[in-house]
């Protein structure tokens, strides 16, 4: 008799944890009256997914908390995808995806920036650590050359997004050709346009372009070539387009504080590394190597040069058009307050001075009216012209995308090679080494 109260009991509780708690726990139906009773209490496992976007205006920091990760979670992911995500390319749209388990626990995050690459954080349940994976789809790339004359009232924007092309992609050919070309006083009717785009391919879908070369003739323009240089570093800032004698093809006068652009920590919101609080970050945080050179992103008068307990080594620049550049936690300064430096100087060395967890360079920027603004709005180049051994590099590029441009001519006129473009052995000569060109 008092086992089978014990046994209705039992059944009681755990009847009512079902209820009340947020556990999935069930009685199994097979349940005998006996003091045999056959009680099945497993535990389900559910999980949760919440899904978001980077929305205008937002850091990464944010867009976490939109998806009801917390601030200790925010900070953990954000420094396990610092190395593997360019957060300098963050933008509105980037997809996230956060999986939950039972207890509320984050157990998996996913961060896309376009369709073929996610960058998926697991958590290991055998070490109770995070594991770093990147998932990429299948992709090849092809190239596709467009070519034409300019329509009589239109403009070369409007004729090559009616040809169907990314507004993307439009806005970087008409970037790099701005630079030669004033189109508003000399662009004419007639004016012949060549351009050379690698597309990446999934399923014959294109998920990415890149604009390997441009040209612009006309009687009034002249002729003007543009080819695109890929440094052999990754994320060098001397990935751009230029001359075939290395001059940049980007309308600024400043330039990059660091030779490479691999951003640690986003402008805007985020957790403080150190302090583990919300704060406004007025910049952005460079990765770079101890002892690594700062160099000056325009001329200027040294307004600050000095140190304190959080920004350890610091410098302020103010430049000829009222705006001022700021480097923070320098393991050396170069120059002295009142000094008048030149654009691309060097004025100090990476560290990790002041409150930091370790080597990086701050790279802050006021405008004209002394407000602070993301630096990374402002457009920058490594080198108004390439030299040495990159000049050089350049020219080995060119001379491989004068081979494809004239592959895909010749294939023009016949229209087998039109239709089978994709599946014929183009010339070796202008593919091998070449990693944003097709490779058969």
């Amino acid at each position: 008799m008092l086992i089978g109260k014990m046994s209705k009991l039992f059944i009681s509780l755990i009847l009512l944890s079902g209820l009340t708690g947020c556990q999935q726990v069930y009685v199994s139906q097979n349940v005998e009256a006996s003091t045999q009773m056959i009680v099945k209490s497993p535990l389900i496992h559910t999980t949760i997914v919440k899904k978001g976007k980077v929305k205008r205006g937002q850091g990464l920091y944010q867009a976490l908390k939109n998806i009801n990760i917390d601030n200790k979670q925010a900070l953990n992911l954000i420094n396990q995808l610092r190395d593997e995500v360019e957060f300098s390319k963050l933008k509105v749209g980037d997809r996230l995806e956060a999986t939950f388990d039972e207890f509320n626990m984050l157990i998996k995050f996913s961060f896309a920036q376009n369709d073929y690459e996610t960058h998926v954080v697991s958590l290991n349940e055998d070490t109770g650590k995070w594991d770093y994976s990147l998932n990429e789809l299948d992709t090849y790339w092809q190239p596709r050359m467009i070519e034409g004359n300019l329509n009589s009232g239109s403009t070369l924007q409007d004729d090559l997004l009616a040809m169907g092309l990314e507004r993307s992609v439009v806005n970087e050919v008409i970037n790099v050709l701005l630079c030669k070309v004033n189109f508003r006083m000399n662009a004419r009717a007639g004016d012949q346009y060549k351009i050379l785009l690698s597309e990446r391919k999934h399923s014959n879908k294109t998920v990415q372009t890149k604009v390997l070369f441009t040209s612009y003739s006309g009687v009034k323009a002249g002729s003007h070539e543009a080819y695109f240089y890929e440094d052999k570093e990754k994320s060098s800032t001397y990935t751009a387009h230029y001359t075939p004698n290395g001059q940049a093809l980007i309308n600024s006068g400043l330039r990059y504080p660091l030779s490479r652009l691999h951003v640690r920590s986003n402008y805007g919101w985020r957790m403080h590394p150190v302090t583990g609080r919300r704060a406004m970050h007025r910049g952005v945080d460079l990765r770079g190597r101890r002892g690594e050179r700062v160099h000056a992103v325009a001329a200027g008068k040294v307004i600050m040069s000095t140190y304190n307990k959080f920004a350890g080594n610091k410098i302020g620049i103010r430049h000829r058009d009222g705006s001022t550049s700021y480097y923070y936690h320098l393991n050396r300064r170069s120059v002295k307050v009142g000094a008048w430096v030149r654009s691309h100087q060097v004025i100090g060395t990476v560290g990790a001075t002041g409150r930091v967890t370790g080597p990086h360079l701050h790279f802050g920027f006021k405008d004209s009216r002394g407000r602070w603004m993301n630096p990374l709005n402002k457009r920058m180049i490594a080198t108004p012209k390439l030299t040495g051994e990159r000049l050089a590099n350049l020219q080995g590029q060119v001379s491989k995308i004068k081979g494809v441009v004239a592959d895909l001519q010749i294939s023009k006129e016949s229209k087998y090679l039109v239709a089978n473009l994709d599946k014929i052995k183009r010339l070796p000569s202008a593919l091998d080494n070449f990693s944003f060109l097709p490779k058969e």
